[in-house]
């Protein structure tokens, strides 16, 4: 009777705990088409990263995005009777290009004055109630009269821009080019403002992740872009990997 060797005890392998975890990236739009914004994030060293869909939204700087503006003194001074309803939408468009630095100009529009008026112009709220409380026949004093419009702020979901996002530590590319965001992402009102990338994409630990935003639009304020995903514990070549090995070397002795 032959004895056979014992054979070799394959290790078990170790459990990995994963936790959901997003990484964040901030642009301060300019609204100067063309411009490129650069920003990275570096993976932490306690565990792989794994980006599984990639989402973002923006937030208008109202006091940059709107203008106050009102009827011309001249234009006031030449009104008989000084009330909303005696507001023609000549002396609004007047008004507006003077705030938006054009000389108004006969029979013509001005790129700036053109753009308010697609948006919309509102009361300025300040006045507003005052103003509509009267029903637009009271008689309007001249700071009011000066201060009397509001321009609208551009909807978010006009913002475009170009994304690419690059892994600087291994050199690696996840586009051919910049990806125009209405085409990769949808617009930020909601309606698809992210996408499941086709297959997810794994960070090492302290992988450094570059996101190169260009602008198109000339929308201003805050793009919010973030890569969604989680972190995998106890991979062996992070600090949680080598925890769990010591830890299993010391129960089996």
């Amino acid at each position: 009777m032959t004895l056979s060797a014992p054979r070799a005890q394959t290790p078990r392998p170790v459990p990995r705990r994963t936790i959901p975890f997003d990484y964040a990236f901030r642009y301060d739009l300019t609204g100067k088409p063309g411009k490129v914004l650069r920003q990275i994030v570096t993976v932490s060293i306690e565990a792989k990263f794994v980006a599984v869909s990639i989402g973002y939204g923006a937030i208008p700087i109202l006091e940059k995005a709107t203008k106050t503006f009102g009827i011309l003194p001249r234009a006031a001074a030449a009104l008989k009777n000084p009330t909303l309803r005696a507001v023609t939408l000549g002396h609004v468009i007047d008004g507006l290009a003077e705030a938006s630095d054009e000389a108004p100009l006969e029979e013509a529009i001005g790129p700036g004055v053109a753009a308010a008026l697609g948006n919309g112009i509102r009361l300025n709220p300040e006045f507003a109630e005052d103003v509509l409380l009267g029903q637009g026949t009271s008689s309007l004093k001249e700071e009011v009269f000066a201060n009397l419009f509001r321009t609208v702020a551009p909807p978010p979901e006009q913002i475009q821009f170009k994304y690419a996002i690059f892994d600087d530590g291994s050199g690696r590319e996840f586009q051919s080019e910049p990806i125009l965001n209405i085409a990769g992402l949808g617009i930020s009102n909601g309606d698809r403002p992210f996408r499941y990338f086709a297959r997810p994409i794994a960070f090492d630990p302290q992988a450094t992740i570059r996101m190169e935003v260009t602008e198109v639009s000339e929308f201003q304020g805050e793009l919010h872009v973030s890569l969604q995903g989680y972190k995998v514990l106890g991979d062996p070549r992070s600090p949680t990997g080598r925890i769990r090995r010591r830890a299993g070397r010391s129960r089996g002795r």
